[in-house]
């Protein structure tokens, strides 16, 4: 089974974000459970951090105004 590459983008001024992760989601409508939601905190002072989610998938989150000015570099 090969894991997909999650990526999240928050905005540039949050500090918590709530998301989904898709592995857990599959898992979850396959076994018919809704619970593939996890929380976090990124700092201001941070661009990006990898977070885990409840299950342990890797989830990378962006500050979108830090994602933006990767693109345009």
């Amino acid at each position: 089974m090969t894991l997909r590459k999650q990526v999240v983008l928050v905005p540039a001024r949050a500090t918590f974000f709530t998301a989904v992760c898709i592995e857990c989601a599959d898992l979850d409508a396959a076994a018919g459970y809704s619970g593939s939601t996890f929380a976090g905190r990124l700092d201001l002072d941070l661009d990006h951090a990898m977070f885990l989610c409840r299950r342990g998938h890797s989830v990378r989150v962006e500050r979108a105004a830090a994602a933006r000015a990767d693109t345009a570099a």
